[in-house]
């Protein structure tokens, strides 16, 4: 036992040496592990390809949007979102917008496209006008019949004033155009058939100060897939579906910057507001395009307390028999102007109202 005892304390300056050198090589294993992790120092950059983010012109802090799951070829288009290939273009845009910081943005107005459908439109005027809506500053009706003068304008008993605008020519694009005497940011694009009920109609227009500002915000959501060949397809969105990349404008709200930039004379909003004269139709598909390839966000579906109004009159555009042919052309006709699909999946929607839990 002494002999061991011996043997032991001869040998424990070796020992502590080894132990002191195990100790070491852990301890540089470790610190070599957390670096090429990213627990120390910048982490790893991921090999997956990253979601562009949100772009505001007020905010030079671009806010990442989480990655959803979707497909890859989804994906592969989103890529290209934000990229240097638009910059300029781009640009164009957040010229506008500057240009148009001086409007009102607590305040929104409602515009109008109407052809020949006065009781349609004087209904839906009766029940925008009927009672306050506390933001409301104007409603224009932009008149396309061009063979009969409008009515003369007025204001509402609640001191809303309504405004007649004629247009040279009867054209889809007119509902778009960037009206010189509009004196709000915010810019409500209505069908003549379609509304929100009045509280709503408020709800709706502060959600789009709050979080909508730069999206197409309305009650119309709408989706988009590829057939087997490749080619993108027009549709409502499925029940149960888990997102859309479309608001119509038939009830939208559009900041007043990207009516301006799809009026510019750029070579995409000029070459879309063409096709959408020899189609006579799309130019609410066209404002999605154009809305997503300079934001890289997609739009916004807010709910009312109320289901929103849809008269759908037999004589519409979306009756005719070659509607959602034509719907179909234009994603892949659009596709191509821009040089790749801007349009981004929205995951969910705002609703009005407190849910009740048991």
């Amino acid at each position: 036992m002494q002999q061991h005892a011996g043997d032991f304390l001869r040998t424990l300056p070796q020992r502590k040496l080894v132990t002191i050198c195990y100790s070491f090589a852990i301890l540089a294993a470790l610190l070599l592990w957390t670096h090429s992790s990213g627990y120390l120092g910048a982490p790893a950059e991921p090999e997956a390809i990253k979601v562009p983010p949100v772009v505001s012109p007020s905010d030079t802090t671009p806010i990442p949007p989480p990655a959803p799951l979707l497909p890859s070829w989804y994906i592969a288009s989103l890529a290209s979102c934000g990229n240097e290939t638009h910059a300029e273009t781009r640009k164009v845009w957040l010229e506008a917008d500057a240009r148009y910081a001086h409007l009102a943005d607590d305040k929104f107005t409602i515009a109008i496209p109407t052809y020949k459908r006065p009781d349609v439109l004087n209904g839906t005027l009766a029940k925008l006008l009927n009672y306050k809506i506390p933001s409301l500053h104007e409603i224009v009706v932009i008149w396309n019949e061009l063979d009969k003068a409008p009515p003369s304008g007025f204001v509402s008993k609640h001191g809303v004033a309504v405004r007649y605008r004629t247009s040279e020519r009867n054209s889809l694009n007119n509902r778009l155009f960037p009206d010189p005497e509009y004196q709000t940011q915010a810019v409500l694009t209505h069908d003549d058939d379609v509304w929100y009920e009045h509280d709503d109609v408020e709800f709706v227009f502060q959600t789009w100060r709050q979080l909508g500002r730069y999206r197409l915000t309305g009650a119309l959501p709408r989706c988009y897939s590829r057939n087997g060949k490749g080619m993108l397809q027009y549709h409502q969105c499925r029940d149960g579906s888990d997102w859309y990349a479309l608001i119509l404008t038939g009830l939208s709200f559009v900041h007043v910057s990207f009516l301006d930039y799809y009026w510019s004379d750029e070579a995409i909003p000029t070459r879309m507001r063409q096709h959408v004269d020899e189609a006579f139709n799309c130019e609410d598909l066209a404002m999605n395009y154009v809305a997503s390839m300079l934001t890289c966000a997609g739009p916004l579906n807010v709910i009312g307390k109320h289901p929103y109004t849809n008269l759908d009159p037999k004589g519409g555009i979306s009756k005719k028999g070659n509607h959602r042919t034509l719907r179909h052309n234009c994603l892949n006709v659009f596709e191509h102007i821009v040089g790749f699909l801007p349009l981004v999946h929205s995951m969910g929607s705002i609703k009005r109202g407190t849910p009740h839990f048991n």
